[in-house]
């Protein structure tokens, strides 16, 4: 006898019409129910037939059925004679649903279309009148060649347009190494920890690095994991389907301003349990902190070395899932940081 329980994914919300408004955020698939349907999925908490739900509602079974087999083909509730990922929540990742909801969005979201966006643009400053106000003095060291940090703060900028000549191996090298190596390991009452470039929430540091090679010729092209404690590549895969499609993602999302595919995408990854392990409620928010983090070391490193960086908000987590064979409740897709020689500046 077929059985449903409920997807551990729901959210429930009433939109403006003061609907009752279903949300899977795993599968992203939305419906409006009635407060009939509400009831059925209250009930649906642990796995039940079509029997026991019709005797306790006093529902008719045929359109109980009906509901039940539209409801799951909306992955709203899950059936006993399917294999569903709500069952594979790895335990050691205690995630919240709004967590999970949250991460899953920079999946689907990105950039709103510009005739739905309301009225003008926001103002990039606050301006307050106050009591008074006091003009700060200009530091007299800004624009002094041997100021290098300062040089570089003032400088950093996303570019998206490449040169002809591409970047070296050597290059690569000593980005990753200022940017992203481990530095230091050391045991603490909170287990082994590491010290590297950039900061991170309790030095648990999630981030995974992998390096999808575009156009470097010192080294084949393919997808490689990043070891941080050795500073090196581990090649995974040569197939380039999954290459060609992200390239391809990359360039429709930033369609008219790149010029083509960069040298090198970092594809970074969150290994969630590092942090949730200690954190509870703000642990994805520290991972993204971990990633803004990550984001301007890089920027950094690569303006010092005269290299184009470019950061990406939106992600494809379907397909990076697929192309490293991750665990997605353990290990997903968080950003993406594109490399290459700028056009205008040619090393």
């Amino acid at each position: 006898m077929t059985k449903y329980k409920r997807s551990s994914f729901l959210i429930t919300y009433w939109n403006e019409d003061d609907n009752i408004v279903l949300y899977n955020y795993n599968s992203y698939t939305k419906a409006v129910v009635s407060k009939e349907v509400k009831k059925i999925l209250d009930m649906l908490s642990k796995w039940r037939n079509v029997h026991q739900i019709s005797q306790e509602l006093e529902i008719d079974e045929n359109s109980l059925t009906k509901a039940l087999e539209h409801l799951s083909k909306l992955k709203m509730v899950q059936k006993n004679t399917s294999v569903d990922e709500d069952d594979r929540i790895n335990v050691r990742v205690p995630w919240e649903p709004i967590d999970l909801a949250s991460i899953r969005q920079r999946s689907y979201g990105g950039r709103r279309p510009m005739e739905e966006r309301v009225g003008k643009s926001p103002s990039p400053i606050k301006r307050i009148k106050g009591i008074s106000s006091l003009i700060l003095p200009t530091p007299q060291n800004i624009g002094q060649k041997n100021d290098t940090l300062l040089q570089i703060l003032g400088e950093r900028k996303s570019i998206r347009k490449y040169a002809k000549n591409h970047l070296s191996l050597d290059d690569l090298s000593r980005f990753l190494y200022h940017s992203a190596r481990i530095k230091e390991i050391y045991k603490s009452v909170e287990g082994v920890l590491t010290k590297r470039p950039y900061p991170s929430g309790g030095a648990r540091y999630p981030l995974e690095i992998y390096i999808s090679n575009n156009r470097i010729k010192d080294f084949q092209k393919g997808i490689y994991h990043y070891d941080p404690l050795k500073h090196r590549l581990i090649l995974m895969s040569q197939n380039n389907t999954y290459q060609k499609k992200f390239n391809s993602f990359i360039k429709d999302i930033q369609n008219p301003s790149m010029t083509r595919e960069p040298d090198i995408l970092l594809i970074i990854t969150a290994v969630f349990a590092r942090t949730l392990w200690k954190y509870e409620n703000v642990g994805l928010s520290l991972i993204l902190s971990d990633l803004g983090c990550l984001y301007q070391t890089m920027y950094l490193m690569a303006t010092e070395m005269n290299l184009a960086p470019c950061a990406i908000g939106k992600t494809d987590e379907e397909l990076v899932k697929k192309w490293l064979n991750l665990k997605w409740f353990e290990e997903s897709h968080v950003g993406t940081f594109m490399l290459g020689v700028p056009e205008n500046g040619l090393k």
